[in-house]
């Protein structure tokens, strides 16, 4: 067909090839729904600007299709996409679509609803009904859930480009099991599906900024369909992430439903440290203390502070202990079969992967035993890290007719060089876990080399282990070696804080 673009008349033809299926199309809808075919080679009907009716709109404006975006969805065909579902992740992923740059069309099986209007209108999208955006568009994001594939126009997703974005309610397993993009293609063969995107959530798209990771799992049977939605994924502002083939979209649609998998067992591991050391606490402090005394009213009350202030410090340090105890076993174990390339035992492979949940998990203890000590520590709690204080004898009126000659403490506030060793080791302590904590975080990460990574999770992380250690022996200087306590059977706290950093 010849070019001709004669906007005086009733209908304006293309330079490309129209085809007999589109017509055909077009004619079933009496020509009042035209729409574009994925490769943009329609014949589009417009009211003639000349005439003066629609101001140059398309017949069936009710679809809210203009003239003015019909033709530039000519100039780039490529950049016109199709979304099949209405609901927030449809239109949240719609208006990432507009905001990148592209054309949308978001199909609905009742475009007329005056509410859905005003919500898709707030997108930038278009909203029309499911035929109509199919046909304009090649790339069709298919934002429905599985139950609602059947309803879908599925004869008119053959050879398109569809991309499920969907994911399951609760996490399915069996020999059996097939994932929604896979169940998708099974509904058309015809058509090329891609997983994608249902790693995103709807708030995170529609606020435009990121709640966490960029990264975009993908997976398909073909190849070429990957690489074009991977190229739309860093349109978006995104890092596409090959998976392999549709299969994988298997463990795809389940990341969402996991909680925390990598933090479990580090959880597991430091609660069982507490419950241990708190049960030690309590018989040491509690039970051995009122038994000895003969008086099972007493020392109950410091459960609540006291004990827990101890147990979360010895904790901390035996949690920062095992942050590093597992790199030297792999070493040893490295020297001991003379190569590095063998693989580690399955516990000491899991142990090396779980250290950084230990740290943060040990950074959050150590933080509450600072703001517990700040307002714990005095002279009347701790008078072995301050001056000695003075005792004088006074008299003391009890009422008006009555004194009494009694010994009077006075305290004195000023630390002692255990006090301020003790102190100053603790805070450097606490800066060195605030940095590697804060170099931990992914983005901090990304601005390191390897060698200022090392140096500061490694060197600084052993420096940080050892001001702990010395903080906890200048504490408990006068205890530390010839005390022991629960009828000299059990070590006090500060002693068996000490034992896996000293290892």
């Amino acid at each position: 067909m010849s070019a001709s673009s004669q906007r005086n008349g009733r209908v304006w033809f293309t330079s490309r090839k129209v085809h007999d299926d589109h017509i055909k199309h077009h004619h079933n809808h009496r020509m009042d729904n035209p729409s574009f075919g994925i490769d943009g080679t329609e014949l589009i009907i417009v009211n003639s600007v000349g005439n003066g009716v629609g101001n140059g709109t398309v017949n069936g404006a009710a679809n809210g299709v203009s003239y003015d975006a019909k033709r530039n969805t000519i100039k780039d065909p490529d950049k016109t996409v199709a979304v099949l579902g209405s609901g927030d992740y449809g239109r949240a992923i719609s208006r990432r679509f507009v905001n990148s740059g592209y054309t949308v069309y978001i199909g609905s099986r009742d475009p007329n609803r005056s509410k859905l209007k005003f919500l898709v209108r707030q997108t930038g999208a278009t909203l029309t009904s499911q035929e109509v955006a199919l046909g304009a568009a090649n790339v069709v994001i298919v934002a429905v859930g599985r139950d609602y594939y059947d309803y879908l126009p599925l004869s008119l997703l053959r050879g398109k480009l569809l991309i499920d974005v969907s994911n399951n309610t609760e996490r399915r397993k069996g020999p059996h099991y097939r994932s929604n993009a896979e169940y998708l293609q099974g509904l058309v063969p015809e058509a090329k599906v891609v997983k994608g995107f249902n790693v995103l959530s709807a708030y995170a798209l529609e606020n435009g900024g990121i709640q966490g990771s960029k990264e975009v799992y993908l997976a398909s049977d073909h190849m070429d369909a990957k690489t074009k939605v991977s190229d739309i994924v860093r349109m978006m502002g995104f890092h596409p992430v090959d998976w392999g083939s549709l299969q994988a979209s298997r463990d795809i649609e389940d990341i969402p439903l996991l909680f925390m998998p990598s933090w479990k067992r580090p959880v597991a591991v430091v609660f069982g440290i507490f419950l241990f050391m708190w049960i030690l606490a309590l018989f040491s402090f509690q039970i051995c203390y009122n038994w000895a005394k003969g008086d099972w009213h007493g020392e109950w009350k410091h459960i609540a502070m006291i004990n827990f202030n101890r147990v979360i410090a010895i904790t901390a340090i035996w949690t920062l202990s095992f942050c590093y105890l597992p790199g030297l076993i792999a070493a040893y174990i490295q020297l001991w079969r003379g190569t590095k390339y063998s693989r580690f035992p399955k516990w000491l492979d899991d142990w090396l992967k779980m250290r950084k949940q230990l740290g943060l998990l040990m950074l959050g203890l150590a933080g509450m035993h600072a703001c517990i000590s700040v307002a714990f520590l005095t002279p009347q709690t701790t008078e072995w890290v301050y001056e000695e204080p003075q005792k004088i004898r006074a008299q003391v009126l009890v009422d008006a007719n009555t004194t009494l000659t009694e010994t009077i403490t006075l305290y004195n506030f000023e630390f002692n060089w255990r006090g301020e060793l003790f102190l100053t080791m603790g805070a450097i302590a606490t800066c060195l876990l605030v940095i590697l904590g804060i170099t931990s975080l992914p983005s901090v990460t990304a601005t390191l080399s390897w060698k200022e990574f090392t140096f500061i999770q490694s060197k600084l992380g052993w420096v940080a282990l050892i001001a702990a250690a010395s903080h906890d022996i200048f504490l408990a200087w006068h205890f530390m070696f010839l005390y022991w306590g629960c009828f000299r059977t059990l070590p006090i706290g500060p002693q068996y804080a000490l034992y896996p950093p000293f290892i």
